[in-house]
């Protein structure tokens, strides 16, 4: 749904996402409550995994509210079809001493700084 020309509005099974021209801003779903639980846990997750790890396969967490209530990340640029399709998906996922834990789906991906990341890692 596009809200203007700066803003989109995204929805995943347990998130919406509100697409800025430089962010992407996470919130839990408010369709019922076992949903919106899990959409909490997926931004604390994605919130505790970006704090611990720092990792460059990940998006960057810039801010979250405490019990996943919102966590804000900067916009990458969408991952094409093409993209995905030439992804060596286990050899991203395997970050050595930790897997990342993302989905091997288009949408879980984008580019940020010029690096292919992770955008949907809270699972």
């Amino acid at each position: 749904m596009c809200l203007c020309r700066h803003w989109e509005l995204k929805q995943g099974a347990t998130r919406n996402v509100l697409l800025t021209k430089r962010y992407a801003i996470k919130m839990p779903r408010l369709v019922e409550w076992r949903l919106f639980l899990h959409g909490l846990l997926a931004n604390m997750q994605e919130t505790e995994f970006w704090r611990h790890l720092h990792s460059d396969k990940l998006c960057p967490v810039l801010f979250s509210i405490p019990g996943g209530f919102l966590l804000a990340m900067p916009r990458a640029v969408a991952f094409s079809r093409e993209d995905h399709a030439v992804l060596d998906f286990d050899a991203f996922v395997d970050a050595g001493t930790w897997v990342v834990p993302v989905e091997d789906k288009q949408d879980s991906f984008g580019w940020y700084q010029g690096r292919i990341v992770a955008l949907d890692y809270g699972s």
